[in-house]
């Protein structure tokens, strides 16, 4: 077909909504280009002055990629809605993050997450850690992630149009560059800020459309069609009797949070709380994004999931991608004007996150490895004009990439398996002082060589890979890294009381027995309050899938109780 033969299947109305928000975009990039012009902390952390509003829905606006509700929506489909756990899972990180890692990185004042391993650790084997780790994850795992959002955005699109959007695509895909290089994470987290209210807004707006619709009839009609879904797909967690479902739900529930590469915060989520005003804006920044994240714009996914399964029954629809039924439902029950809305909303969720990852893994070419090799004691300047162009460079290799994945979801778990013995080690150097770099560096190698000597295993057919398979992993890669802790000498007294002397990290830190670290083993309390506010999170969750499964008492018991304690905690936070 021709060029912009997608024109033809919108209206005028629908094109004017869509021009509007990328002149939009683009103005704000230009209205605060003369911001991020004066350093490479101006460019990548905003100068430290974001408000706890503004970060905090800026990481929600990250999080809520193009890919994210096809996938959510797929899962809840098949095998059903417990399959979230897999993403739930990450609420006990970002508890950890709230009350302690928070405070940590503000203090930190890094501009890349890798910064903090020359602060923590001393010596070659950290300047090699801190360079590998630049180089892995702004290429190899920066460049999936926002592979995966391109390829969600050409099978979202192609389904919403009828044929291939690559015009499309590139269109909108140089708006979000244009803007990012531009203003830098000024303008990322200033367009975060409208792109997720955007995005909610249309995702309330779907669900509203499907409830009313012909197949449905009204909220008193959906009420009475829900009864006729099976009951195993509308669990929070899945019967103990089912086998190896239980078992998977217990695997994300217990082991994946704490094993992933942002199990200490995650690369975005950290800049973000670098660029905190301060470490109460850090923290209260991260409450909002919580509630965001895991309660309100869940509801709408949730019940557009249900709808789907009303709709599109999976017993008669079993050939169907359940991840291009997002698409479909725009296409094919939303109507003229709302269309060019709910367009807007995909534009919007697709360009938060890919001007996210594009400004992040510049950082880290720019921060952790221009600056080192190529280029010292250059002006700041210099320094913002080559951001730039590894933003526009990187951009491209992630279209590059895009193009090649097919299943999003189960790209999502194979960046997961891939570092996932490396998270236990992230966590322990912020509490323990006798982790030193080659526990992360073995670790990291550790599941590296175990992933790829499984990805072949299974790719000659030698072995049959699940995720279990995959969470074997973890403890192989855990056990060989404590192992080479203790072969090799912890960090020198100099490099441990300079980093706790910044940081004032609790745990246990009394690694100089001349000297006695005040309150550094107080951490009762404040994980004490990460599980009392997950348990909040996890009780409005419970609460939303009672509410729209029908059983309205025990929603609003536990919608009630959630927000109580949810109301406690935050006033505690807002104390200090």
């Amino acid at each position: 077909m021709k060029y912009f033969d997608f024109l033809k299947y919108l209206t005028s109305f629908d094109l004017i909504i869509i021009v509007c928000y990328l002149v939009l975009s683009i103005s704000i990039g230009i209205y605060l280009s003369s911001q991020a012009s004066k350093s490479i902390k101006s460019y990548f952390v905003s100068e430290r002055n974001l408000p706890w509003w503004l970060l905090g829905t800026s990481m929600v606006a990250t999080t809520l990629s193009i890919d994210t509700p096809i996938v959510v929506i797929s899962w809840i489909r098949n095998p059903g809605i417990w399959q979230n756990w897999f993403w739930w899972s990450f609420l006990f990180t970002h508890c950890l993050v709230i009350f302690f890692f928070s405070r940590y990185w503000r203090r930190a004042e890094v501009i890349t997450d890798n910064q903090i391993i020359e602060l923590r650790y001393s010596g070659t084997p950290a300047r090699y850690l801190r360079v590998f780790k630049a180089f892995y994850f702004s290429t190899f795992f920066n460049l999936i992630i926002s592979g995966w959002i391109i390829s969600a955005f050409l099978k979202i699109f192609n389904t919403i149009l009828g044929f291939d959007s690559t015009v499309l695509l590139i269109v909108v895909t140089f708006v979000a560059l244009f803007y990012t290089a531009s203003s830098g994470l000024k303008g990322v987290v200033v367009n975060d800020f409208i792109q997720y209210f955007i995005a909610f807004a249309g995702s309330i707006i779907l669900a509203i459309l499907l409830i009313c619709s012909p197949e449905i009839g009204g909220l008193s009609n959906y009420f009475q069609l829900i009864k006729s879904i099976s009951p195993e797909k509308l669990k929070m967690i899945p019967s103990i009797f089912s086998g190896d479902d239980f078992m998977l739900f217990l695997s994300y529930a217990t082991i994946v949070w704490w094993s992933s590469h942002n199990s200490d915060g995650g690369g975005y989520i950290i800049q973000r709380l670098c660029s905190a005003k301060s470490e109460k804006d850090g923290a209260l920044g991260t409450i909002w994004f919580v509630v965001n994240h895991y309660v309100l714009r869940f509801a709408p996914w949730l019940i557009i999931g249900i709808c789907t399964l009303i709709i599109f029954p999976t017993e008669i629809n079993q050939n169907l991608d359940n991840e291009t039924i997002y698409p479909l439902l725009i296409r094919d029950y939303v109507g003229s004007g709302f269309k060019g809305f709910l367009i807007v909303t995909l534009l919007a969720a697709y360009m938060s996150t890919i001007s996210t990852q594009i400004n992040w893994g510049s950082s880290y070419l720019v921060n952790d490895l221009y600056k080192r090799f190529y280029s010292k004691n250059k002006s700041e300047e210099h320094y913002v004009r080559i951001s730039k162009i590894f933003t526009v460079v990187f951009l491209l290799l992630a279209l590059f990439v895009g193009l090649s994945i097919q299943n999003i979801g189960e790209a999502w778990i194979f960046l997961w398996s891939v570092s996932s013995g490396l998270g236990f080690f992230l966590i322990a150097r912020w509490f323990w002082w006798r982790i030193n770099s080659w526990s992360e560096i073995s670790a990291l190698i550790s599941s590296i060589i175990l992933s790829l000597i499984i990805y072949v295993l299974s790719k000659i057919d030698i072995i049959s890979v699940n995720f279990f398979t995959k969470i074997m992993i973890i403890p192989f890669s855990i056990f060989i890294g404590l192992i080479v802790t203790y072969m090799t000498p912890p960090e020198t007294h100099k490099t441990l009381t300079k980093f706790y002397n910044k940081i004032k990290p609790d745990g246990f830190w009394n690694f100089d027995k001349k000297k006695v670290f005040p309150d550094s083993t107080n951490i009762f309390y404040p994980l004490m309050n990460s599980m009392l506010f997950a348990s909040s999170i996890l009780i409005l969750i419970y609460g939303l899938i009672q509410f729209v499964t029908g059983n309205l008492l025990s929603s609003i018991v536990s919608i009630v109780l959630g927000c109580l304690i949810l109301i406690k905690i935050v006033r505690k936070i807002n104390s200090l």
